[in-house]
């Protein structure tokens, strides 16, 4: 790795450096409290035993705490957290008062807080916090962490394959899929962290050194009261930055710009040229962010299309160039960058119809965008479990590109009610059938796009599992 370059974490340009020569993460760790010495045999209860939990407790387990996890679910304990003798599990029905005699709480971010007695944990001065909360406060590695309604998975995933291949040592996860926990002990060079609002509503001191906003659009609304509850917790991602980190924040989503801002405004932008930030020209990506415009990449070389992906590449190239990658290193990866599995996946072409997987656009936002970005007729499976969403913003979209409206799951009837006055619109009662109809009635040209505006789990186990079903439906169609 040669050349010279700029980053945020010098105040000169210099010689590339060497793997792990950047200054520590500075904020995040517990002030003037050893972690290590804090937590022995201390008592630490962990509600929930997803992939965060188990990570979370078996973190807390080789520090030395005293370890009770949790879960009203019934489920095989892996062998990892048998071999921990200080984790205790307790699942199925669980009482208030294993709680109580705990010092710490460490919440799964599947969990809601309304779950949890917190009235009496706070009378009782139990902390909770979240696994990634609990987590961060062990790195010392740069934090970059990324969040919005859409794109924060291909951003997550773009931003660390751009790091990796200017030769830094990355940890790539959090909400993306493996947990926080999972990257105490390693010397990375950053942390990039996908970031999900039901994470951030349980931080207390988690302080990125760079945090992106890519987007809100109404999605969880089962979860939350409103739009703005969403909102705010999406903005806690920027709440206890400094005047030395940067946040990256949508141009274009008015509701993505928080009224706060403490650490320095990087802003990318399909529609204007900021004062400093990525923009999108005349067909080309450029960045301004030192100065004089720079041309990243021109959208025609992009292995990635649409709309909503022009928008995580500027992200990810905003983010990268302030840890100090060349123009060279981001071009180069990002004219490799194919995307994530279930995101705007090709799956085949047969019979001069393209199949496309897009099972993780589980909100209306995703869809819009998807359907923003393609020329041709398509033919729209959607339906699942309902998030309590409003459907009404796709109307116009579907009645001017969607040729056939195929629903299914829960939410089918009343996005049937949504799009009655829809010309095709069909329900069935499988994935199976819905690919059969929707192959039955494609033409040479057309698109048969799986995005289904909703959740999985009325179905399906999460929506990799849906969009594996999906693929192998469209594999068994005659070529």
């Amino acid at each position: 790795m040669t050349g010279y370059f700029r980053n945020i974490f010098t105040d000169a340009s210099l010689p590339a450096p060497d793997r792990g020569t950047l200054p520590a993460q500075r904020g995040n760790k517990m002030d003037g409290v050893n972690l290590n010495s804090e937590l022995k045999q201390r008592r630490v209860a962990v509600v929930g035993m997803g992939r965060s939990g188990i990570a979370a407790a078996s973190l807390l387990a080789r520090e030395g705490a005293d370890v009770l996890i949790v879960d009203d679910r019934q489920k095989e304990i892996p062998a990892s957290l048998q071999a921990l003798g200080q984790v205790r599990v307790q699942l199925g029905a669980w009482r208030e008062e294993d709680l109580f005699s705990a010092e710490w709480v460490v919440l799964s971010p599947g969990v809601p807080l309304k779950k949890l007695p917190l009235k009496k944990l706070e009378s009782l001065r139990i902390p909770v916090v979240g696994e990634m909360e609990f987590a961060a406060r062990f790195l010392t590695a740069p934090l970059i962490a990324i969040t919005g309604t859409n794109g924060k998975s291909t951003t997550t995933t773009l931003v660390g394959e751009i790091l990796k291949g200017w030769g830094w040592k990355v940890f790539v996860g959090g909400n993306l899929g493996t947990p926080l926990s999972e990257a105490v002990g390693s010397p990375w060079d950053f942390i990039v962290v996908e970031v999900s609002s039901f994470q951030l509503e349980t931080i207390a001191r988690f302080r990125p050194r760079i945090a992106a906003l890519l987007n809100i659009t109404p999605d969880h609304l089962d979860r939350y009261p409103d739009l703005s509850s969403y909102q705010k917790a999406k903005w806690r991602i920027f709440e206890n930055q400094s005047g030395e980190d940067h946040a990256i924040v949508n141009g274009d989503d008015p509701l993505a710009v928080p009224p706060f801002l403490k650490g320095a405004s990087i802003l990318f932008s399909r529609t204007q040229i900021p004062q400093r930030g990525v923009y999108l020209n005349q067909g080309e990506i450029v960045s301004n962010i030192w100065g004089e415009a720079e041309p990243i990449i021109r959208l025609d070389a992009l292995k990635l299309k649409g709309a909503h992906n022009i928008e995580n590449v500027m992200a990810a190239a905003a983010m990268t160039l302030l840890c100090g990658c060349s123009v060279e290193c981001i071009r180069q990866t990002l004219t490799q960058f194919r995307g994530l599995p279930h995101r705007m996946e090709m799956v085949r072409e047969a019979q001069g119809v393209k199949y496309i997987n897009d099972s993780k656009g589980t909100n209306v936002g995703a869809v819009m965008k998807s359907l923003e970005g393609l020329t041709a007729p398509v033919i729209l499976i959607a339906g699942g479990k309902d998030k309590e969403g409003d459907f009404t913003p796709l109307r116009e979209l579907v009645q001017k590109k969607v040729k056939r409206l195929i629903l299914l799951g829960e939410a089918q009837e009343k996005m049937a009610r949504c799009f009655s006055m829809h010309p095709a619109l069909e329900r069935v009662d499988s994935m199976a059938q819905a690919v059969a109809r929707a192959a039955a009635s494609a033409e040479s040209g057309d698109i048969v796009l799986l995005s289904p505006g909703c959740a999985s789990f009325d179905q399906f186990r999460d929506y990799q599992h849906r969009g594996e079903v999906f693929k192998q439906a469209v594999a068994g169609l005659p070529s």
